[in-house]
């Protein structure tokens, strides 16, 4: 450039704020690492769910997140430990929402009812369809195969634990049966239902198992 063009206008100083600038110089925010690991999981659950665990890639996982691959490997060991946490956190869902339900001061009149939303108030369509694909994937890899057992048999313990709380408060209540084979009944149950849910239209577990616990429960 001459010494003779026109001189240019001012450049703002570096350190001085730009009035009304839709640019910031400012780092964008990082995402918290337990925000990410949810997003991880949730997309995991979906795409497990939706593909199969065995099909599923986790560079799918991690687009349906919106991160890089990277971000699975930063928060998961391996594929198996994704899948055992996706299915850690559906358990967890579960027994939480039961837990909330349940309580020692339900009336026996009105168990029933606490039953039938317990396992009919959502749509277990997905849950379950998430479920198969962990038993199917356990069996052909039986590494995994002790890692869904503890789960199932985590599941299950919750609700002997809410069924010992239940009866243990209302001893005039005769349950008919030892009540660890009235948990079994009841979980198995709700997944029969929900595995033959194409060859029952219009069944709703809640409606089953409600009736199975006032058909059973009889005041001594």
């Amino acid at each position: 450039m001459s010494d003779d063009a026109p001189d240019a206008p001012d450049a703002p100083v570096p350190d001085s704020p730009v009035p009304d600038s839709p640019v910031s110089d400012s780092p964008t925010p990082r995402t918290p690492r337990a925000e990410v690991r949810e997003r991880l999981l949730l997309a995991g659950a979906a795409v497990f769910a939706e593909q199969g665990v065995h099909e599923a890639r986790l560079d799918e996982v991690a687009a349906r997140a919106g991160f890089s691959k990277g971000a699975v490997y930063s928060n998961f060991s391996s594929k198996d430990d994704l899948v055992g946490q996706v299915m850690q956190r559906a358990t967890n869902l579960v027994l939480g929402e039961l837990r909330g339900l349940v309580r020692a001061d339900i009336a026996a009149v009105e168990i029933g009812d606490v039953v039938r939303a317990a396992f009919g108030r959502h749509d277990q369509s997905a849950q379950f369809a998430l479920l198969s694909e962990f038993r199917g994937y356990a069996i052909r890899h039986p590494e995994f195969l002790p890692e869904f057992v503890r789960q199932r048999r985590e599941l299950q313990d919750g609700v002997h634990e809410l069924v010992l709380l239940w009866f243990g408060a209302h001893p005039e209540i005769d349950p008919g049966m030892p009540l660890e084979d009235l948990t079994t009944v009841l979980v198995g149950a709700n997944v029969g239902i929900m595995f033959d849910t194409a060859a029952l239209p219009g069944v709703n577990p809640g409606e089953v198992v409600a009736a199975l616990v006032e058909a059973v429960i009889r005041r001594r």
